[in-house]
């Protein structure tokens, strides 16, 4: 599974730990790709007095693997945390017998509870949300009050830089992109959603408090988008409000993009919020809309209806802000004809994006109590899968949900290139698989030196060194980035002669390309149309800070081609780097 953004719970854990004096390490076995033995050696040689992990239903065999090997390898208290052992408590603890207590709920002030007792030598029992272990007994202790969440300290986000491996939540309108949560739990009752961690109560963050996260990603990490992972953000209105006004009284709305998920009742959506939400700088909405069938909606309680989601795509496309529709496929209840009606209320919805997801019935959630009560389960929690069905329902089974998932995309794809779909897309600047010109984010002045290196390689190290004249990239995981008619990137030098190295494609049109290095004269090049191949200049010194900028004499406009995209696009580079001069 793809990590796209950042563990936040993990890391506000650990910056709870480490404002008490705690010495931490944070490591993102998915993001760096580490093997287990990896990770056994990374524990052993940091040797922690306690283990910590995150853990999902999803990862739940991977993480049941990862502790036995972590305990094998070095002896020190193992714990876990996350929605998946909030849900089931104990019998987590019954499926990994070297787990010593689990955290349910939220994990800050217990995990540092639990620190002090195995520093002390103290038993658990005194530690309020936690499953643990005494002797051949599970003992559950009471539930812990839910935290000040303005109380917290910020993510420590600097234990898993450099933060431009996090390619952040699609769709991704600049980079880099990270998350933020400004509130807590979800006053509404749907049954596919479980409320293991944060319960049905919801906590919203004191306004000046996000303000100054957002100020602080800001400057700290160069961050150009965030992502407010919340349930959601307009429930309260006034909050809302007070967020939009406030971004833009701080000018934030003028240096980052936002985007956040928003609630489609009609008492909770209308001109004027979207207006604020426009002017404060959010560039698209998602809105689950999960069925395009009313019973269904219905029969997962929802608590809206189909005329009102009509309405809030319907006003929030006027506003100037792009949309995101979320559908599931599969909930109890539904049959072929249901799906079939929530495929065609896509296409009359016409979201800017779109994910189908299949419906997955998660411990803690009402959806899975259900399916289990109703005998539907077909996989434990360890065969679980975010595209394999789980269920087997009069109506339903893995089959149907497989070809009606396909259905659904080949449509909304057939959707996006009809005659019609071309010339909406045109007046909105996406397409399907391409990237909109809003994706273009220059920079106003060089990075700082010490975010250079020897290497670019896009969609790893580009995004704090690169300067004006960048658009975004096009394939997933990132690969290529465009440049417009002139670029600029930056780079570590070294001493001596070196050869600076740029692998690139060329656009059809088959331009010039210039490339001049620390502003000596420039190099010319003639690209052949769709070109592809490595570039390289000699350079008689690369000590230094290198500069190196790129020009084109032509450039390519897809939308020209009936593709689409609104785009002036000079190459794409895949990679720049120095290497020892070729005599």
């Amino acid at each position: 599974m793809m990590t796209i953004l950042p563990p936040l719970g993990l890391l506000y854990i650990a910056s709870t730990l480490k404002r008490e004096g705690h010495e931490v390490k944070v490591v993102d076995a998915d993001v760096e790709n580490l093997s287990l033995a990896t990770v056994s050696k990374t524990a052993r040689d940091y040797a922690p007095d306690l283990i910590g992990l995150t853990m999902n239903t999803l990862q739940s065999r991977a993480a049941y693997e990862t502790v036995e090997q972590l305990k094998r390898a070095y002896d020190a208290p193992v714990i876990a945390g996350g929605p998946h052992p909030s849900a089931l408590r104990g019998e987590v603890l019954e499926r990994c017998p070297s787990l010593d207590a689990v955290v349910y709920g939220e994990g800050e002030a217990t995990t540092l509870e639990i620190l002090k007792a195995f520093e002390d030598g103290r038993d658990l029992a005194d530690v309020e949300g936690i499953c643990y272990r005494q002797g051949e007994e599970i003992l559950t202790t009471e539930p812990r009050c839910l935290v000040d969440i303005d109380s917290l300290p910020h993510p420590a986000l600097e234990l898993v830089a450099p933060i431009g491996r996090y390619h952040g939540a699609y769709p991704v309108g600049a980079r880099p992109s990270l998350h933020i949560m400004a509130s807590r739990g979800c006053p509404f009752q749907c049954t596919f959603c479980s409320k293991g961690i944060w319960e049905r109560s919801l906590r919203l963050r004191k306004v000046d408090s996000v303000l100054a996260e957002v100020e602080w990603l800001r400057d700290t990490f160069r961050v150009k988008e965030i992502f407010f992972q919340d349930d959601t953000l307009n429930v309260n209105r006034g909050w809302f409000e007070s967020l939009c006004s406030g971004l833009v009284e701080l000018g934030l709305n003028k240096k980052v993009k936002f985007k956040g998920p928003f609630r489609a009742n009609e008492k909770m959506v209308d001109p004027d919020i979207l207006k604020m939400a426009k002017d404060a700088g959010f560039w698209m909405i998602f809105y689950g809309v999960e069925s395009g069938n009313q019973r269904v909606l219905d029969s997962i309680k929802k608590g809206i209806t189909l005329r009102e989601l009509e309405r809030a795509f319907q006003i929030t496309k006027k506003a100037g802000i792009k949309t995101y529709a979320s559908f599931m496929i599969g909930n109890l209840g539904e049959s072929r004809e249901t799906i079939k009606d929530t495929i065609r209320f896509a296409r009359k919805l016409d979201p800017d994006y779109y994910g189908f997801a299949v419906a997955t019935p998660y411990p803690g959630c009402e959806f899975y109590e259900a399916a289990k009560r109703g005998g539907y389960l077909l996989a434990d929690f360890e065969e679980y899968d975010l595209n394999r069905y789980v269920l087997k329902t009069e109506s339903l089974g893995p089959e149907d949900v497989q070809e009606l998932m396909d259905t659904a995309r080949k449509s909304m794809d057939g959707n996006r290139h009809s005659l019609l779909g071309r010339l909406l897309d045109r007046d909105r600047g996406i397409q399907t698989h391409c990237v909109p010109v809003y994706d273009y984010f220059p920079a106003t002045s060089a990075p700082s030196e010490d975010l250079l290196g020897h290497e670019i390689v896009m969609g790893e190290s580009d995004w704090d060194v690169l300067g004006p004249g960048w658009y975004g990239l096009e394939r997933w995981p990132p690969v290529i980035r465009w440049t417009g008619k002139k670029a600029i990137a930056y780079l570590k030098g070294q001493p001596g002669q070196v050869c600076l190295c740029i692998k690139a494609t060329g656009s059809r049109v088959g331009p010039s390309l210039t490339i001049s290095v620390n502003g000596n004269p420039p190099k010319a090049y003639k690209l052949k149309p769709d070109w592809a191949g490595i570039l390289k200049v000699p350079m008689e010194n690369g000590e230094g800070t290198i500069r190196l900028d790129l020009e084109v004499d032509e450039t390519l406009v897809p939308r020209d081609f009936g593709e689409g995209d609104e785009r002036e696009l000079g190459v794409a580079v895949e990679r720049i780097w120095l290497k020892n001069f070729d005599h």
